[in-house]
């Protein structure tokens, strides 16, 4: 089955909302992938790509380290935690809700291991919608943009976004929750 993009429901994420996002701080914390590895990267427009964020902070977690299960120390220090708090409402696609089932969207799409329609839903969003929020644990937000690191006239556009350290509490609620373990780094 094939997703209608045209009837797929819409949700308003209202101004206040916070966003999060785990990554390389090299990277920041707007990076586009365009390679079309993720879910919702558009792979039929060479130039855009998604920038992945979720709605609560154990969602960015999953989003990064996904079921890599025995982490090193070192790779957890190596990325921040960057929150971006919406300074207006965003109108984006929806596939959470009961609804989108008519406009063709399944598990298989949200959660299934073939991303093939997922990145065709993304090519037919380009220029219509800003971004697309699903759930597999945790609610999910791609975001769409010009492939690579955001420019500074993108920024204009984008919510403001503060970056730290992962704190320790999430690494303690992901390893609790899930099941993660965070091996200490060997000594040097």
């Amino acid at each position: 089955m094939t997703v209608d993009a045209a009837k797929l429901p819409r949700k308003t994420l209202k101004a206040g909302t916070v966003l999060y996002r785990i990554h390389r701080p090299g990277l920041g914390p707007w990076f586009f992938d365009g390679s079309g590895r993720g879910r919702f990267d558009p792979t039929g427009t060479p130039r855009r790509g998604a920038c992945y964020w979720a709605e609560d902070r154990l969602g960015g977690w999953v989003e990064i380290f996904r079921t890599r299960m025995l982490l090193p120390e070192g790779e957890v220090h190596a990325r921040a935690l960057s929150t971006a708090t919406l300074e207006r409402d965003l109108a984006i696609c929806d596939l959470t809700v009961k609804r989108a089932l008519k406009a063709g969207v399944t598990a298989a799409l949200t959660a299934g291991a073939d991303y093939t329609e997922a990145n065709a839903l993304a090519d037919a969003l380009q220029g219509r919608h800003p971004a697309l929020r699903w759930r597999l644990r945790h609610g999910r937000i791609a975001w769409f943009g010009d492939a690579g690191p955001a420019t500074t006239g993108a920024l204009a556009d984008l919510p403001a976004t503060k970056t730290a350290d992962i704190p320790t509490d999430l690494v303690e609620r992901a390893c609790r929750t899930f099941g993660y373990t965070v091996l200490p780094d060997p000594p040097s």
